[in-house]
This record gives C-alpha cells, sequence and structure tokens, in this order.
C-alpha cells in the first residue's frame, strides 16, 4: 500500500554505511524491545553502553555538511543537514537531545528501530555524535513537506479514496507500533510527517516522534501529550495504553472531515477542563455514516470499546479496496457510495491559539484531575508545540 524509496537491502553499502532500514529478513538490525531504564538488575545504563549493545548503526559526523540548526523545543534540537554518500548527497535530519543522558532520544532511536520493517514509520538511518558537544544524534529521513497539520488544508480538498489512502498508512504504521508492543503515546497531526521525492507520484506519510514511546507495561501516571488528541481517561489516573493511541487517532479521523485541529477555536481555560471531562468534536455535516461510526468507536470513552489498530486497518482497507470494485456485499456496497457521493470539503478558516505554561498550570491543577496524576508541563503541549519531531521551515503540498 505504501512504498518507500529509502529501503535498501542488507547488501548495500555508501560510505562504508549500512542502512538499517532493511528488509525483514536482512538480520540486518533486531534489537529487543527496551528501553534505556529496562536492565534486569534495575540500575539504569550508560548511555554509550546501551547504543553499542543495541546494535544502532554509526555514521560518522564528518559524513554530514552543511549543518543547520532549525528548530527545537522541549525534547530536543532539529538539525538538517547534508549526508555525504557515494551514490551522491541526501538531506537528513540530525536530532539531538539538550543533554546527552537524555533517555528520551536513546529510547526513540531503540523503538524506532523496532519498527523499521514498517514504511509507514519515519526513517531511521543510524546514529553519531556531535564532536563539539559530545551529544548523541539520531539520523533520520528528512521530510520535505513538514506536518500532517499544516497540510490538512489540502488534504481535505481531496477525494475520500485518497483521503482513506492516507489514514490506511498512517493506521498501518500504528498497526506495527502495537506489533512490537509499543505504545505510541503522542500521536497527533504534529508527528505525522509528509514527505515527496522528485520521482514520487504521491505524497509519502511517516510516523514520527518517538521519543515520548513506552512499552506496553508502561504504568506511570504522568500525562504527556497535545492536549486534544489524549484520550481522557489519562486524566483521571489511568495508564497510557494502545487503546489510546486510538483514541488519538480518532481526532486525526475527524481533522480529515474538518481540515482544521480539533478545537482549534475553543482553547478557553474553561473549554481545556471539558475536553480533560471527554468533550469531542461535533461532527462534520456530509460525513459519511460508516466513516462517523467508526470514528467515534474509535473516541469511545471507555478504552475498553474502542477497536484495535488491527481492526481499524481493516476495516479502512476494506473501503479502499472495494471503493472501485463491484462487489456484491450491500453493506459494503452501501457504505462506497456515501465515500463516492459525499462532497468534497473545504477546511474552514481558523486561527493558531496558543496556551501559557501558566495557564497550563491553572487548568490542569484544578480539582477535576485525580491527585494521583502527574503533569508533567514541559511535555504537555498544545497544538503547536510539537516541532522537534517536525521540520518548521517547510514547502506545502499547495508547492508540488
Amino acid at each position: 500500500m505504501a512504498h518507500s524509496n529509502d529501503k535498501v537491502s542488507s547488501s548495500t553499502k555508501e560510505s562504508g554505511v549500512i542502512f538499517i532500514n532493511g528488509d525483514k529478513s536482512s538480520g540486518l538490525f533486531k534489537p529487543a524491545v527496551k528501553s534505556l531504564d529496562d536492565r534486569d538488575d534495575g540500575r539504569s545504563r550508560n548511555a554509550d553502553t546501551f547504543i553499542l549493545e543495541s546494535n544502532l548503526k554509526w555514521i560518522p559526523y564528518d559524513k554530514f555538511k552543511n549543518v543547520e540548526r532549525i528548530g527545537d523545543g522541549g525534547f530536543g534540537i532539529i538539525y538538517k543537514a547534508i549526508w555525504s554518500l557515494k551514490s551522491g548527497d541526501k538531506e537528513v535530519i540530525l536530532k539531538s537531545s539538550k543533554s546527552n543522558l537524555d533517555k528520551s532520544l536513546i529510547n526513540e532511536l531503540i523503538y524506532l528501530a523496532n519498527c523499521l520493517e514498517s514504511t509507514e514509520i519515519i526513517n531511521l538511518y543510524g546514529y553519531t555524535k556531535n564532536p563539539d558537544t559530545l551529544n548523541y544524534m539520531a539520523v533520520m529521513k528528512y521530510a520535505n513537506k513538514g506536518k500532517l497539520r499544516r497540510n490538512l488544508a489540502k488534504v481535505i480538498e481531496m477525494n475520500w479514496k485518497q483521503r482513506l489512502c492516507i489514514l490506511y498508512k498512517i493506521i498501518s504504521g500504528l498497526h506495527e507500533i502495537h506489533n512490537q508492543n509499543l505504545i505510541h503515546c503522542v500521536l497527533s497531526d504534529a508527528n505525522i510527517l509528509v514527505h515527496k521525492g522528485e520521482e514520487d507520484k504521491e505524497n509519502t506519510f511517516f510516523i514520527g516522534g518517538f521519543g515520548l514511546c513506552q512499552p506496553v507495561s508502561f504504568k506511570k501516571g504522568d500525562i504527556f501529550g497535545v492536549m486534544p488528541f489524549v484520550a481522557p481517561e489519562l486524566f483521571k489516573g489511568k495508564p497510557y495504553s494502545q487503546a489510546s493511541d486510538i483514541y488519538s487517532f480518532s481526532m486525526i479521523m475527524w481533522e480529515f472531515t474538518s481540515g482544521v485541529p480539533p478545537f482549534d477555536r475553543e482553547f478557553e481555560l474553561d473549554f481545556i477542563l471539558s475536553i480533560c471531562g471527554g468533550k469531542l468534536p461535533e461532527i462534520i455535516e456530509n460525513t459519511p455514516q460508516c466513516y462517523v461510526d467508526l470514528m467515534k468507536r474509535c473516541w469511545n470513552t471507555d478504552p475498553l470499546k474502542r477497536p484495535s489498530a488491527s481492526e481499524v486497518r481493516g476495516i479502512i482497507g476494506s473501503w479502499i479496496f472495494h471503493y472501485s470494485d463491484n462487489t456484491n456485499d450491500e453493506l459494503i456496497s452501501n457504505d462506497i457510495m456515501e465515500f463516492i457521493n459525499a462532497p468534497v470539503g473545504y477546511a474552514t478558516e481558523s486561527l493558531p491559539q496558543f496556551l501559557s505554561k501558566k495557564e497550563l498550570e491553572e487548568i490542569l491543577e484544578n480539582k477535576y484531575l485525580e491527585p494521583s496524576v502527574s503533569i508533567d508541563l514541559n511535555e504537555m503541549l498544545d497544538l503547536d508545540d510539537l516541532d522537534d519531531y517536525t521540520i518548521k521551515d517547510t514547502k506545502s503540498l499547495d508547492e508540488d
């Protein structure tokens, strides 16, 4: 369904570096799913030892030129660079932690590597080390179209088959993450990345933002993420789960009907409390009913009633498969006709709304929250603050 132009076989070498985005059978990279804290004896690992044990691929820093700092956020610093290869120069992203012992970057390297067999996961080429700061840096694919949220206005003008194909790519990536017994935790339109190569006919969509990814055994009560994409049960002391990722995906589904982020105009202090309490965005007129039904299942307030990524992937895949097919299944036929007959939407004009850290403190310290819930305000982000996983200075889809 999705394609990657950067997938290289295990026999391919460029500048002495083996790409780790090889195919499943290569045996090129097969780490265990463990985080920096996962030691059998309970002690914290040294970052150097941990990376060496994980078999991540080393890329010498002198292979990069024109290194340019293009963004930073609460989790790290982003650089754009040119990677000099025998086959030619490649634009890449170098992501550095602000501290050499920052666990989020090391864990991101590990969790990304476990999902490399999915072409819907942002490519991780390896790691390097800045000789000046001695900080580790992840070497990742440069997504030249930026993040999904900045392209929503163009997405909403697509027909429904095109939109479903994009959603299928996203849920396929999430399905692979869940297959690795991981929880993404901060899935949103801010870390769905868009890329189009010179020879590509279509845009490619990738899931990024693995710095806060956690194993399914993660039970801490800390809350982090982009506010409207955070599942309501998390504010009541429940741990992150794969079901909370599905809730986040439902907000992306809603954006594909509206062309704007959820609650884009409504970021008042009192309104945020209603989000914590489970307030949902209004259904957009002319949205196919079968799509609405699936979206509602995904944002069900009871996480146990939400479908799995595998089930959602299967449903969306069936819609795409039968879109141009003369199926005898009356139910599927009726669903497809809803998509075909639905009018193309246009994004609602919106103005970005920002929340200060002080405002978030006022919101999140209210009596609604369970006493056991811990809020890390450096990791609880509003809709415009997750830029460390994406590129600020990018072209939009309008410039194809």
